[in-house]
């Protein structure tokens, strides 16, 4: 089993690489979304030796708010590469390579994800190599790796720090190292906190993992699963005999959270007034498009015609949708497309189609998904099983939490942009995968792998072809 799975991570790697560099490689420069202020950031770095101070959207570097992890670690590839006298092509394209190693992580994180949590179940490997064909080849994630941006970062980040909350949720062992578990956990939550602000909403969930209790044993029977028989664990017990971790397991988190990210939560409370640098962020892209310009008869783009509010909503989630699936490349011209297809003049309508069909279909997956691991959590309720129940719906939630984080920024500002969700995106896949494994029999489980990475490489196969160069 073992080498089974080291032979499906390799494989999902190589494809993950493939198209990150079939996709890093026909993607224009300076084409994403907002490349040319990222790649600034990280010249600042390299010139000046210090992080850039944010004045607002038009003054300096305007992405210099952004937290320091990403630009720091793309600087290694690239400062062999960077000069004062001009920006050079050769490092955008070395900064879009770290992304698209961050993306690595990703993908394998997604494969890790579902392996624990349907460890206990037959198909565990088949779901654990569907979720991670999703991860590697939906056109979002692939434009992500193909940029110079923290966003690649931030899913593998947020990412790693699920698959640990997981596993510890997961493990009942007796005297286990409660104090550890929980400095990696405010390590890795530190982490993610400085590869984007944004996952600070690992940060409670983190919290609840801790302070849940264990409730009552787990009746598992005897028998192992071939999972279970074939990885064989030291620290897995087939009974939960672990006592609840006590609220004194806070302290180890935040001092390692603190440790790793406090001085810039501090950096920004002495130089914008707030953690995070909301305020002095709001400030300084007020003028940015919001979706009062839009609503409002007196709004920037009132001559357009006012839409109401309805119109807008759909407008926004059609042109998100676009973009989750890489139609039209990045979302200017996902912008463009659609007022194209609106009209009827957009050439390359059956293509667009298709790939809205595979879309769709993928949507329900992840209902369907859903739907299986609220199941799972309320039958683990059921069983008083607080931390197993709580395990299974943190996928779900940190979805929904990043979901909540982009209606909240879409309150101030238009930015229908997919790339917002990446954080969850190795969730997404585990969801994906579940989704689609719920409604085929467990003999037909590796069928069901090979028919779903058939369709997710036509997807990406299309966008590439028709889209990625825009």
């Amino acid at each position: 089993m073992c080498r089974k799975i080291v032979a499906i991570l390799v494989a999902l790697v190589l494809t993950h690489g493939v198209f990150a560099a079939a996709y890093l490689l026909r993607f224009p420069a300076w084409r994403a979304p907002d490349e040319g202020a990222h790649f600034a950031y990280i010249q600042h770095l390299h010139h000046e030796g210090q992080l850039p101070i944010f004045y607002g959207k038009h003054r300096g570097t305007y992405e210099a708010h952004q937290p320091p992890l990403y630009y720091l670690t793309a600087l290694l590839f690239v400062a062999p590469f960077l000069s004062t006298a001009e920006t050079p092509l050769t490092a955008l394209y070395i900064a879009r390579v770290a992304s698209a190693l961050w993306g690595v992580i990703v993908v394998v994180m997604a494969f890790l994800l579902a392996l624990q949590l349907k460890a206990t179940t037959p198909t565990a490997l088949p779901v654990a190599a569907l979720a991670g064909v999703f991860a590697a080849l939906l056109p979002v994630h692939l434009l992500v790796c193909a940029s110079v941006g923290n966003d690649a970062i931030a899913g593998a980040t947020a990412a790693t720090t699920l698959v640990w909350l997981c596993r510890v949720l997961l493990d009942n062992v007796e005297n286990r190292l409660w104090w550890r578990d929980a400095a990696v956990a405010g390590l890795l939550c530190g982490t993610a906190l400085l590869a984007k602000s944004s996952n600070l909403v690992l940060l409670p969930l983190s919290l609840v993992a801790f302070l849940l209790p264990d409730g009552e044993a787990s009746k598992q029977p005897k028998a192992q699963t071939p999972l279970r028989k074939s990885v064989k664990s030291p620290k897995r017990q087939s009974e939960a005999t672990s006592s609840p971790l006590s609220a004194l397991s806070l302290v180890p988190f935040f001092a390692a959270f603190l440790l790793v990210a406090g001085w810039w939560l501090w950096r920004n409370v002495q130089l914008y007034g707030d953690p995070l640098g909301v305020r002095a962020f709001l400030e300084g892209f007020r003028s940015s498009p919001k979706p009062s310009d839009f609503l409002e008869p007196t709004g920037r783009y009132a001559r357009y015609g006012a839409m109401s509010l309805t119109t807008y909503l759909m407008w926004v989630t059609q042109i998100t949708f676009f973009t989750w699936l890489g139609i039209f490349g990045e979302p200017n011209e996902a912008v463009k497309g659609l007022a194209r297809l609106l009209e009827g003049t957009e050439p390359s309508k059956g293509w667009v189609i298709l790939a809205m069909l595979i879309g769709c279909g993928l949507l329900v997956a992840i209902a369907l998904g859903s739907v299986e691991t609220c199941r799972n959590c309320v039958r683990a309720l059921q069983e008083r099983r607080w931390r197993i129940a709580f395990a299974h719906a943190l996928p779900l939630l940190l979805f929904l939490l990043v979901f909540a984080e982009f209606v909240q920024f879409n309150y101030h500002f238009f930015q229908a942009q997919a790339r917002y969700f990446y954080p969850a995106h190795a969730a997404m896949a585990y969801l994906f995968a579940v989704g689609v494994m719920r409604f085929v029999p467990s003999h037909w489980a590796w069928q069901a792998v090979l028919g779903g990475a058939v369709v997710m490489l036509t997807l990406a196969t299309i966008v590439w072809w028709q889209w990625a160069g825009l």
